[in-house]
């Protein structure tokens, strides 16, 4: 008996096996295509079955994507709460009632405000359509967002309706509309036919505080007449984003951080009689 013989046989065996593999699948594959040669219907109908199985993966895997494994990008947003009115389960409140929760509230560490709209834009002569937050002046500063480049509005800059001018970028729209020009901060523009003077850019990984709504930029609430057209921020009428409602007054969406160690849940009914 030769030693070794048992580990060459082994080695041996692999070998072969492998090259059975491959020539098998060889084979395999030299057939199939012979098979979809003959069958151009079948062939066609295979293609387009493959395509849609892929794209219903990819429009799954892009609504896990956002719902789940990307979460909205701030500070410790597992303690970020939407703030609800009553029983009504849309987080939506007028202007005077977020005023009332950010100064009165012993549930959270800080309260913001903000809204969706949609305004023309013009930069150096070219107007287009973009989206926005129209945000409370604390709305950078509560979410612990620091800017990429510039600075935020901030709460100070605040002096009553259309006292603040003032708008940040995105950092997509920065790149896709100004070419990451450093140069854009203190560059004036027009919204709604309104001066507006940029002051900053997001950080890239921002996309605002609504998981499918990614803004182009935002600007302060209290310029809110010129960029939406409603100038009422007194009236505590809540406007219902579905089925219409009262108008008195305007709605936000209000969201606060909830204090380490109080289960916020429980102080729905006392928020909700607030103001």
């Amino acid at each position: 008996m030769e030693f070794g013989g048992y580990e060459r046989y082994k080695e041996e065996s692999r070998e072969a096996f492998a090259g059975h593999f491959i020539e098998t699948l060889l084979q395999d594959v030299r057939f199939g295509v012979r098979m979809l040669r003959k069958s151009p219907a079948f062939t066609a109908i295979a293609v387009v079955t493959l395509a849609l199985g892929i794209s219903a993966n990819a429009i799954v895997f892009s609504v896990l994507n956002g719902l789940i494994l990307r979460p909205l990008n701030v500070p410790k947003a597992e303690r970020l709460y939407a703030i609800q009115r009553g029983k009504d389960p849309a987080p939506m409140q007028s202007y005077p009632d977020y005023v009332d929760l950010r100064d009165r509230s012993r549930a959270f560490d800080g309260v913001i405000a903000y809204s969706f709209s949609r305004a023309g834009l013009n930069t150096d002569g070219k107007a287009s359509t973009a989206w926005l937050y129209e945000a409370s002046g604390n709305y950078f500063e509560v979410l612990g967002i620091q800017p990429y480049i510039g600075r935020f509005f901030h709460g100070s800059d605040e002096h009553g309706p259309n006292s603040s001018p003032y708008l940040v970028l995105s950092y997509g729209y920065w790149m896709s509309h100004f070419q990451g020009d450093r140069g854009v901060v203190g560059r004036r523009v027009e919204v709604n036919k309104h001066p507006f003077t940029i002051l900053g850019v997001a950080p890239p990984k921002f996309r605002g505080t609504e998981l499918f709504f990614t803004p182009d930029f935002w600007v302060p609430y209290v310029n809110e007449e010129q960029v939406g057209g409603e100038g009422d921020m007194n009236g505590r009428g809540v406007r219902d984003p579905v089925a219409g409602g009262t108008v008195e007054g305007r709605s936000d969406y209000v969201a606060g951080y909830c204090r380490s160690g109080l289960g916020c849940g429980i102080h729905d009914e006392e928020l909700s009689e607030g103001g």
